[in-house]
């Protein structure tokens, strides 16, 4: 079982996420940041070294699973490709 990391836009330019692990309930949550860029690479931070992958979701859908230094290094190529799946899957709705 992989780390929960769920993002969820509250306005423009102001999101929050939250990490959680199991059945643990949220364990860790981060408010006011300004991209889903911001939220994927403080995660990343958040998880450090202890997950190699972590499941992510965008407001409650369930985007995949990815690797936590992927979220810190590739960190804008990784916000572009979750984007382009939300798109996906607001269309096919």
């Amino acid at each position: 079982m992989y780390p929960h990391v769920d993002i969820k836009k509250i306005r423009d330019r102001y999101f929050n996420y939250s990490v959680s692990t199991g059945h643990a309930g949220e364990r860790y949550v981060r408010q006011g940041l300004r991209s889903i860029a911001e939220c994927l690479h403080d995660a990343a931070t958040a998880l450090g070294t202890h997950f190699p992958v972590a499941a992510i979701s965008y407001e409650g859908r369930a985007l995949g699973c990815y690797h936590v230094a992927d979220m810190e290094h590739k960190t804008l190529a990784l916000a572009h490709t979750l984007l382009a799946k939300l798109e996906r899957l607001e269309i096919a709705t």
